[in-house]
């Protein structure tokens, strides 16, 4: 039997493969509808801009490493808080060395599916100051 905790995990899962394939329309159909992805802290896209924010990070070719670290569910949304990094050497020979802890908030829908209605991948840093 998959309890919650699983399925959510699942959805990490999902994400990752996803992200790691370099798909950008798959990364954007794990979003609800009016789901919201804050690509770097302060800055918010909605709708189709969402597939195109995750562009530059594709283009690395990098693989993405995320676990999920807390669940909180309560009926058909959850707080999830997620460890992610993506690290190596770039298609273009540069290094990158990045992680974060994601603060996310997703919905389940009536297929039984998890899907991102605030995804926060760099969870409680500070926006960038003007």
């Amino acid at each position: 039997m998959t309890t919650v905790h699983d399925s959510l995990a699942e959805h990490i899962a999902r994400f990752t493969a996803a992200f790691n394939t370099g798909d950008a329309a798959a990364l954007d159909q794990l979003y609800d509808e009016a789901g919201v992805l804050v690509p770097f802290p302060g800055h918010l896209v909605t709708g189709p801009r969402r597939a195109s924010a995750y562009e530059p990070l594709l283009a690395l070719g990098l693989p993405m490493r995320a676990e999920l670290r807390h669940a909180y569910v309560a009926g058909e949304v959850a707080l999830i808080v997620v460890d992610w990094s993506i690290r190596g050497t770039a298609r273009d020979g540069t290094a990158h060395d990045m992680a974060g802890t994601a603060a996310d908030v997703v919905r389940r829908t009536p297929d039984g599916q998890w899907r991102y209605l605030v995804d926060n991948p760099f969870g409680t840093a500070a926006p960038p100051t003007p």
